[in-house]
């Protein structure tokens, strides 16, 4: 039980970090990029998605019923068998079918139900791979479309887009302001990548102002397309803007609602990179070695 107790804590901990405080988990991934930086990014995330394989077997067992997961796995085998024994009786069939049907359902939800507890956690790791090694910096000349939404009362006329004195970039086109019938406003323009270094564009209202870094040519550490005054209500929406951790989150109130500037894809390893190729090694290499090892541990899954 204590055990549980620890797991659970841990699974919590982690969670109430990565929602209200973020900053923490970037600093100690921060420390392990730069003790393992030397290795390359595809390595590091190799490596590191092994280290949660492993944790991940390792506090299994004691969020989950495992002698639920043995018995229900086990029925499920008798009634498989038992299709196959008696497959010349169809009532036996229809029986053992629906028996193989249930039991295996049962099996996915005791499989499934620890997952309460632990996606979390591994979620945040996932999020801090996309923020550190998913995108690469604008190079000179490149022209990209920014996008900032804003806040429904606000009028796209009155939001002035600031250039800063040692800004990296121009505006190759715009801004184009857009008031629509839903009550969507937005202010979008083309930004043309002139010099390298890290800036910012800005936007003002009414003596506010709010802004997104931008980075040519030089790697700040962390990237990211998307900030936002809603992350979790964008990630409902299937717009994973909390997968970033690269800035912070803007005032939920802030007449600038979202940002999006499109990075390009940075490489990992052999593999062209981006979120996806990051979000297939991780999961790959972590079952790899969960699933792996559970029978070194001995865990039911």
């Amino acid at each position: 039980m204590m055990k549980t107790l620890l797991v659970i804590a841990v699974c919590a901990a982690v969670a109430a970090l990565m929602i209200l405080a973020p900053g923490a988990l970037n600093t100690a991934f921060d420390g392990l990029d730069l003790a393992l930086g030397w290795l390359g990014p595809f390595w590091v995330v190799t490596l590191l998605s092994a280290v949660v394989g492993v944790l991940f077997i390792v506090a299994f067992p004691h969020v989950s019923w495992q002698a639920g997961i043995a018995r229900f796995k086990d029925r499920g085998k008798y009634n498989l068998l038992g299709i196959r024994l008696f497959q010349d009786n169809i009532g036996a069939v229809l029986r053992h079918t629906a028996g193989t049907l249930g039991w295996n359902l049962g099996y996915l939800g005791l499989n499934l139900a620890p997952m309460v507890f632990l996606a979390l956690p591994f979620m945040a790791v996932w999020f801090q791979f996309n923020s550190l090694y998913a995108f690469a910096p604008l190079q000179v000349g490149d022209e990209r479309l920014v996008v900032a939404q804003l806040r429904d009362d606000v009028d796209p006329a009155e939001v002035e887009l600031v250039r800063p004195e040692d800004a990296n970039w121009s505006v190759a086109g715009g801004p184009v302001r857009i008031a629509g019938d839903a009550g969507q406003r937005f202010l979008h323009f083309t930004l043309r990548a002139d010099g390298a270094g890290v800036s910012e564009i800005r936007y003002r209202w009414r003596g506010q102002e709010v802004g997104k870094q931008v980075a040519v040519a030089e790697d700040p550490g962390r990237l990211t397309p998307v900030r936002t005054a809603h992350p979790w209500r964008m990630l409902a929406a299937a717009k994973d803007p909390i997968l970033y951790f690269g800035e912070g989150v803007l005032p939920a109130d802030s007449f600038v609602q979202t940002i999006y500037l499109e990075y390009p894809p940075a490489p990992l390893g052999p593999f062209a990179g981006g979120e996806i190729t990051i979000m297939i090694i991780f999961v790959v290499v972590s079952m790899a070695f969960g699933f792996g090892l559970k029978g070194y541990f001995g865990v039911e899954i």
